[in-house]
């Protein structure tokens, strides 16, 4: 998709972020850091293009030895930004310009996701970084319930997982319980969302008391996405950022953020609300690091 180059670019030329973000390739994700979370089968048979007709088509593309590229990187991406931020005990917040693929079970894929970057990098932190990273919180605001995330880490005490998405959209077989759920109705405005998210975020960060926090910064809400069926602006899409933003700030947890979902048409508009999720994220972060309260990555 080529809102992925749009985003680096536009984030590449904006002036205001020149010091205060570094860009890399994303690296390809190998099985075994796969197989932490996903059946050995499953990734066997994306890796070797065995997945049957009605696996892609769930998934929704088409495989090719050049998608299963694509796959890794999204995951490897994230992966890679998790072990910067654990890596550096004053780094406070990472991101992957891609990823936040939530739709992704431990044996299967669906809704264009086909490896959970989110879980992986979740139970990789708890491998690798347990006293640093637990408990971990994940913040899912796509427009699309995250019922893969929410499946993987059903019953599982380390990881809280809290979906902001529509009442009457995707997923509708599949959903899956969340620790924390907040379904909000077709048309729902800015102001309406942010009702809705400041007082249930508040609660999920006091259920959780997380040390690592992993945002799934889907845009989908936008008023111009194709599948979002909210109302959202782009404006009321960084109130709600800097409402995560805050709440990590003040309580000193370290932040992945992970892309997610964005479909509009014509593309623009979903770059830039993608762009500000990264944009917001950097000056917030680097002001806050000019306190003496941690820096970006």
């Amino acid at each position: 998709m080529q809102k992925y180059r749009l985003v680096r670019e536009e984030l590449q030329a904006d002036a205001s972020l020149r010091g205060k973000i570094s860009i890399q390739r994303a690296p390809l994700i190998e099985r075994s850091e796969l197989e932490v979370v996903h059946d050995a089968d499953y990734v066997g048979r994306v890796f070797g293009g065995g997945l049957t007709a009605k696996e892609n088509r769930a998934i929704g593309f088409p495989w090719t030895p050049k998608s299963v590229q694509r796959y890794r990187a999204s995951a490897g991406g994230t992966l890679a930004a998790l072990r910067a931020l654990m890596s550096d005990e004053g780094a406070m917040v990472a991101s992957h310009a891609a990823g936040g693929t939530h739709h992704a079970f431990r044996g299967a894929g669906e809704g264009f996701c086909v490896f959970n970057d989110i879980a992986v990098a979740a139970v990789t932190a708890r491998s690798f970084h347990r006293e640093e990273a637990l408990p971990i919180l994940v913040v899912d605001l796509d427009v699309h319930q995250g019922n893969g995330t929410a499946d993987i880490f059903e019953g599982d005490d380390d990881v809280f997982t809290f979906s902001v998405h529509g009442a009457n959209n995707y997923p509708w077989k599949t959903r899956r319980t969340s620790d924390l759920d907040v379904d909000v109705p077709d048309g729902t405005t800015d102001d309406e969302y942010l009702e809705a998210l400041r007082p249930s975020l508040a609660r999920a960060f006091d259920s959780c008391e997380p040390k690592l926090v992993i945002f799934q910064a889907g845009v989908d809400a936008l008023s111009e996405d194709s599948f979002g069926r909210l109302a959202l602006t782009r404006q009321g899409l960084i109130r709600r950022n800097n409402l995560v933003y805050d709440h990590c700030i003040a309580r000193g947890c370290k932040l992945l953020i992970c892309m997610g979902g964005g479909y509009s048409r014509p593309i623009g508009a979903t770059v830039d609300a993608h762009a500000d999720v990264f944009r917001v994220a950097a000056l917030k972060y680097s002001a806050a690091a000019a306190e003496g309260r941690g820096r970006a990555r």
